[in-house]
Formats: C-alpha cells, sequence, structure tokens
C-alpha cells in the first residue's frame, strides 16, 4: 500500500493538495521542551517537562509531467495551493498507520536546480509542525 502525504485546509477535512512521490520524509518524530532550572538547591537542576516543542517537516519528493509546460502549471499549482504562513494539517496515511499535524509553511518550496525540467523535477517542502 503506497504511503500518502495530503494536507488539508485548518479544519481538517478540506483537501488542499495530494502531494505527488514523495520518496523522504523525516517522520513520525515528536520533540519535547524542557525547562532546566539549575542550582536551584545548591546541587543539580530540576526538569520540568515545558510540552510538545515545533520541528520541521521535511519532505523530498518529485513531479513528473509529459512535456516543460505541463510541468510548470504542476509547479504553479503546488505553489498556489499551498500557501506561506497558512495554518494546514497534514495527514500521512500508509495502510493502518496514520499521522496528523498541525504545520504551516514558512519557507519556499525548493526546487531542484540542476533539472532541465523536461519532464521530471524534485521538490523539498519544509513544514513548521505545532506551530499554530
Amino acid at each position: 500500500m503506497a504511503t500518502t502525504f495530503t494536507i488539508y485546509a485548518s479544519n481538517g477535512t478540506t483537501p488542499v493538495y495530494i502531494l505527488p512521490v514523495v520518496f523522504e520524509a523525516n517522520y513520525p518524530h515528536t520533540e519535547k521542551k524542557l525547562i532546566e532550572h539549575e542550582s536551584v538547591r545548591s546541587t543539580g537542576s530540576i526538569i520540568i517537562d515545558g510540552g510538545d516543542a515545533s520541528w520541521d517537516l521535511v519532505i523530498k519528493g518529485v513531479v513528473m509531467a509529459a512535456d516543460y509546460t505541463a510541468l510548470m502549471t504542476i509547479v504553479d499549482a503546488i505553489e498556489a495551493a499551498i500557501v506561506l504562513n497558512t495554518s494546514y494539517y497534514i495527514k500521512i496515511v500508509n495502510g493502518s498507520s496514520s499521522y496528523s499535524y498541525k504545520v504551516k509553511r514558512i519557507l519556499p518550496i525548493e526546487w531542484e536546480q540542476a533539472s532541465l525540467r523536461t519532464s521530471a523535477v524534485e521538490y523539498q517542502l519544509t513544514l513548521r509542525v505545532n506551530c499554530w
């Protein structure tokens, strides 16, 4: 069964975009924020759980099309669909396993520079998790 990466609007139910051909992603992932108070009792420290920290979900994939014009239409569609500084959910599903994260795109989508973009181009999409 193929893994799907679907971006939803902030309501969590309206699909915005299904990411094409993902070949690398750093999930599942959690980060904790810890608060350390040092030398409050003359010895050692006290560590308090500060909750879940934000982290970057980095997704790498490839977009393919019949020719340059069709490829650039897809590239433009991705750029238009996944807007900077907009709240989204991403749901990653593989068979019975699924992950859902609240995300925002805070960096530009990186498109492969070495490609002539005649039929395919690799992309890297970085989404900040736990930022809204």
